[in-house]
C-alpha cells in the first residue's frame, strides 16, 4: 500500500512539474523578463544597495535587510545540501542547469509576487504589515476561494517542506553516529518554540543574525574542497552541459538520467530551494517596512541568484569528490561522504561530515523558523489572529513526525504542496501582472535608476 501511494504522489508531482509547473515558469517568467526589461539583471546592483540601506524602520515593520535575510533563513535550508545530492541522485548533472533556468525567470516572477504583496498588505491588530498572495488573489484579483486555496497549500506546504523534511534531513547524518532521531527532534522543538512564540520581530532577528554566519561557515569548507580539487571542475562541469543539453541523453542518457527527468528534477529542486514563485518569499517581504511597492520586489531579485550559487557549489563538491554516484546513500548521508572525502585531501582529517550537520542545522532552524511564519499569516488570514498562538504550539509539536518519517515519502509530499502553492500564486501574478509592470516603469523613470 505505501509502494502504492509513493508511486500514485510521485506521478503526480512529475505531471504537475512537467505540465504545469514547468511551462508556467518559462512562460509566465520569459513574459516577465521581457516587460520588465530583464530587471533580475540590470536591477542587480539597486538591489543591494536597497538590501543595505540604513533606513529607520517604522513601527510594525523589519528592515530590508532583515527581510532578506528571513527570506535566506528559509532558502538556505535542506534544499541546498541535501535536495541538491536528491537533484544529483534521481536527475543527473543536468538538473543543476534547469534549476539556475528556473532561478533566473523565477527572479523575474519572485520581483513581481513581492511588489504585489507590498502593494495589497494590510496592518493586523499588533501594527504589524501581513500580506502575500492570499491578500492580493481576495483584494486585487477579487478571487476568494483561490486566496483560501493558497492559504491552505501554504499552512501544508509549512508543515511538510518548511517543518518535516528540514528535520529529517538533518537526523539521518546524526543517526550514523548513534544519536536517537527524536531526542534530536525534541532538542530542535524547544529550541525552535522560543523564537516562533517571539513571532515576527524575534524571527528576524535571528535570521538576519544567523544568516551570515552559517552561510559563510559552509561556503568556506565548500570553497577548501573544490580548491583543492580544482582539476576535476572543468570534468564535472562538462558533465553538467552534456547530461542538460545533449541530445543521446533525449530519452534515456548517461546512466540512466534523460534530459525529461532532469528538467523535472532541475525545476522541483530549483523551486524547492528558491522557493520562486511559491509565495513564500511575498509573505515575508510584506512585512519589510518599504517605502513603495517596487522597492519590496528589487530587494528580492538578488535572493535566487544567491541560493543558486550556494547550490552549484554543494553540486561541484558532491561531483568533484566523486561520490554522487554512490546509490547507497541518501539524502544527507551523501553530502556528508563528500566533506568527509574532501576535507580528508588537504587537512588530513575525516570528520568534515560535521560541517554538514552543523551547517544543516543552522541551516533546518533558519527554514523552519520562516516558514512558521508563512504558515502563521496563511492561519490568519483564514482563522483571524486569535488562533495564531494555538496553531505555534501545533506547528511546535509537529516537529518530532518529520523525524521518523521516511525520506522518500517526505521530498514526495512536499513537492506535491509547493506545487499547489505556486500554481495558485501564478493565477494571481498573471492576472495582476500588467499594474506591476507600469508601476515598475513609472517608479524607474522618476528614479532614473
Amino acid at each position: 500500500m505505501d509502494f502504492e501511494l509513493k508511486l500514485v504522489i510521485k506521478q503526480l508531482n512529475e505531471f504537475f512539474t512537467l505540465f504545469l509547473v514547468f511551462p508556467a515558469i518559462i512562460l509566465i517568467g520569459t513574459y516577465l523578463t521581457i516587460k520588465l526589461k530583464f530587471l533580475q539583471i540590470t536591477k542587480l546592483r539597486l538591489s543591494l544597495r536597497y538590501l543595505l540601506s540604513k533606513r529607520k524602520v517604522k513601527l510594525g515593520g523589519i528592515s530590508n535587510y532583515q527581510a532578506v535575510a528571513g527570506i535566506l533563513a528559509g532558502n538556505f535550508g535542506t534544499g541546498n545540501i541535501s535536495g541538491m545530492a536528491i537533484a544529483l541522485t534521481t536527475g543527473g548533472p543536468g538538473s543543476l542547469v534547469w534549476m539556475w533556468v528556473m532561478a533566473f525567470f523565477g527572479a523575474a516572477i519572485q520581483y513581481t509576487s513581492c511588489t504585489l504583496a507590498t502593494k495589497y498588505r494590510l496592518k493586523n491588530a499588533k501594527g504589524e504589515y501581513i500580506g502575500g498572495p492570499m491578500y492580493y488573489l481576495r483584494d486585487g484579483l477579487k478571487k476568494n476561494g483561490l486566496a483560501a486555496l493558497f492559504a491552505l497549500s501554504a499552512i501544508a506546504g509549512a508543515i511538510t517542506c518548511g517543518n518535516f523534511v528540514q528535520v529529517n534531513s538533518l537526523v539521518l547524518p546524526l543517526a550514523k553516529y548513534g544519536i536517537n532521531p527524536l531526542y534530536v527532534a525534541l532538542g530542535m522543538s524547544a529550541i525552535l518554540g522560543f523564537v516562533i512564540v517571539g513571532g515576527i520581530q524575534r524571527f528576524a532577528k535571528v535570521a538576519s543574525s544567523l544568516v551570515p554566519i552559517m552561510a559563510s561557515f559552509y561556503l568556506i569548507a565548500a570553497l577548501i574542497i573544490i580548491t583543492f580539487h580544482f582539476n576535476e571542475v572543468p570534468k564535472a562541469l562538462s558533465t553538467i552541459f552534456h547530461s542538460a543539453f545533449s541530445i543521446s541523453s533525449l530519452f534515456g542518457g548517461t546512466m540512466g538520467y534523460g534530459v525529461f527527468k532532469a528538467i523535472t528534477t532541475g525545476f522541483d529542486r530549483g523551486l524547492f530551494a528558491t522557493d520562486a514563485g511559491t509565495g513564500l518569499v511575498p509573505v515575508i517581504q510584506a512585512s519589510a517596512d518599504s517605502n513603495h511597492p517596487v522597492v519590496s520586489g528589487v530587494v528580492t531579485v538578488l535572493t535566487p541568484f544567491l541560493v543558486m550559487l550556494l547550490c552549484t557549489i554543494t553540486a561541484l563538491v558532491l561531483m568533484v569528490t566523486n561520490v554522487w554516484t554512490d546509490s547507497g546513500l541518501l539524502s544527507t548521508d551523501l553530502c556528508a561522504l563528500a566533506f568527509e572525502k574532501g576535507l580528508a585531501v588537504p587537512f588530513n582529517v575525516t570528520s568534515g561530515g560535521w560541517i554538514v550537520i552543523v551547517s544543516l542545522f543552522l541551516f533546518a532552524v533558519t527554514t523552519i523558523l520562516a516558514w512558521s511564519v508563512c504558515a502563521e499569516r496563511a492561519v490568519e488570514f483564514l482563522f483571524g489572529s486569535s488562533i495564531i498562538k494555538y496553531f505555534r504550539y501545533f506547528f511546535i509539536a509537529m516537529i518530532p513526525v518529520g523525524a521518523v518519517m521516511h525520506v522518500d515519502m517526505v521530498w514526495l509530499v512536499a513537492d506535491l504542496s509547493i506545487s499547489m502553492m505556486l500554481i495558485t500564486n501564478m493565477i494571481g501574478i498573471v492576472g495582476l501582472s500588467r499594474g506591476v509592470i507600469v508601476d515598475s516603469r513609472t517608479f524607474f523613470a522618476k528614479q532614473l535608476v
